[in-house]
């Protein structure tokens, strides 16, 4: 009797476990949101361009917290430095540059429960 006891307990126990593992984690995202006239091109952590068109948004990542709070992008192993450029001819000029990333000028809000998000803005007289 003991055994079908047990047998009958472990999946009910199992089950309370995966739910709580599942709801254990904070998403932190990061947006750069291009409200310039201009197409932006980000310099990746690996030297390659990204195009982010004008009036579009470009997400960097998202990185996952054990506690309620969210990752700064200063703190987010995503990216070290902001580098963006504007295409002149067939030459990338650097338009917009944080290294080191400036927390300040991002913009945090939390769209869904559990989930944060920081995003940067950049107009044409931040490109200027």
């Amino acid at each position: 009797m003991k055994k079908k006891f047990l047998l009958l307990l472990v999946p009910f126990l199992l089950a309370f476990q995966c739910d709580e593992e599942e709801l254990s984690g904070f998403e932190t995202n990061y947006l750069l949101q291009n409200d310039t006239s201009s197409d932006l091109f980000y310099l990746s952590e690996n030297d390659n361009f990204i195009a982010v068109e004008s009036q579009s948004r470009f997400s960097f990542g998202s990185s996952l917290n054990p506690v309620s709070s969210p990752i700064t992008p200063a703190d987010s192993e995503l990216f070290s430095a902001i580098k963006l450029y504007v295409l002149t001819g067939t030459d990338y000029v650097l338009a917009y540059s944080q290294d080191p990333v400036d927390d300040a000028v991002w913009r945090l809000t939390e769209p869904d429960t559990n989930r944060f998000e920081y995003r940067l803005t950049i107009t044409d007289s931040d490109i200027e």
